[in-house]
């Protein structure tokens, strides 16, 4: 009897869709539930639209406060405020300017080097992050390599992606660091390289070995996507000497960053170099260089 009845019951409902009265009262319930499903999508994203641009205005504001201090006070004042800060880094004439932090045994998150990885200068949490310099290098290390995000619309070290056009790479040879307890450093840019995490290239840090360094030096150059005038100079250097007398005769900054659109493992390197002063060529003969 029951099932009678249910059946009944749904083929009076066919019916009644059948007719006029009955397809004016189904089309109003399907319109109903599409535009509860389309109020539902406009406040979802609605709330992401709102997070976004909050979380783009606090980061702008953080941005435009440090800089200012900057400016105004100098990069060395500034390392009293933000007790990580270890320098400045800067392209001249761009909107790449951005404080580099480090953490680890040096810092004071010492079980955490990536802590700036998705935190702003005063520590709080920040999708872009801060850049950060490696865990193993020291102000008079080989190489320094600071890391930071590939954020889209070429904020950051997404910046860095217009490296990989030879036009952009020829017109900005190079990039500054001023660390906070010296002066301005000129890098000059001798190579761009795309690789991966896994690659050699971060191993880099501190060379004891002559060998081991000049044959780092030539791989960085040899494989970078283009050739400007700085490290064709360094390429006739290193012809006209032996690994002995080359051997730190320069110090580089390595600059990092990924490809995201490449796979998650691959990485953007731009890499800048400095000639030792002659003081600091002493300091190494007295043994003041980490080996």
């Amino acid at each position: 009897m029951l099932g009678a009845f249910v059946g009944q019951k749904i083929m009076n409902q066919q019916n009644n869709i059948s007719t006029p009265k009955g397809r004016r009262v189904f089309s109003r319930g399907i319109l109903f539930f599409l535009f509860l499903i389309l109020a539902v999508i406009a406040l979802v994203l609605g709330l992401n639209m709102k997070r976004y641009t909050d979380r783009e205005r606090k980061q702008d504001n953080i941005e435009k406060e440090i800089t200012t201090e900057k400016e105004k006070t100098g990069v060395r004042k500034l390392h009293k405020k933000y007790k990580d800060m270890i320098g400045w880094l800067e392209i001249k004439g761009s909107g790449f300017s951005y404080p580099v932090m480090q953490t680890g045994m040096k810092g004071h998150h010492p079980d955490d080097w990536q802590y700036y990885l998705h935190r702003d200068v005063h520590g709080g949490y920040s999708f872009y992050g801060t850049p950060f310099l490696d865990v193993r290098c020291m102000a008079d290390s080989d190489n320094r390599i600071i890391y930071g995000h590939n954020i889209n619309g070429r904020r950051y070290f997404g910046y860095l992606q217009n490296f990989r056009e030879e036009a952009f790479f020829m017109k900005h040879p190079a990039f500054f660091f001023t660390p906070v307890d010296g002066k301005e450093e000129k890098y000059h840019i001798i190579s761009v390289l795309e690789t991966d995490k896994y690659a050699e290239y971060y191993s880099f840090t501190d060379y004891g070995n002559e060998e081991n360094y000049y044959r780092m030096v030539e791989k960085i150059l040899s494989h970078s996507r283009f050739e400007n005038e700085a490290a064709k100079k360094m390429k006739k250097e290193m012809e006209e000497s032996d690994a002995e007398a080359f051997f730190r005769r320069y110090r580089f900054v390595t600059l990092s960053t990924c490809r995201t659109m490449d796979g998650k493992d691959k990485r953007l390197m731009v890499i800048g170099c400095k000639k030792r002063h002659n003081d600091e060529k002493r300091k190494e003969e007295i043994g003041c260089t980490r080996n």
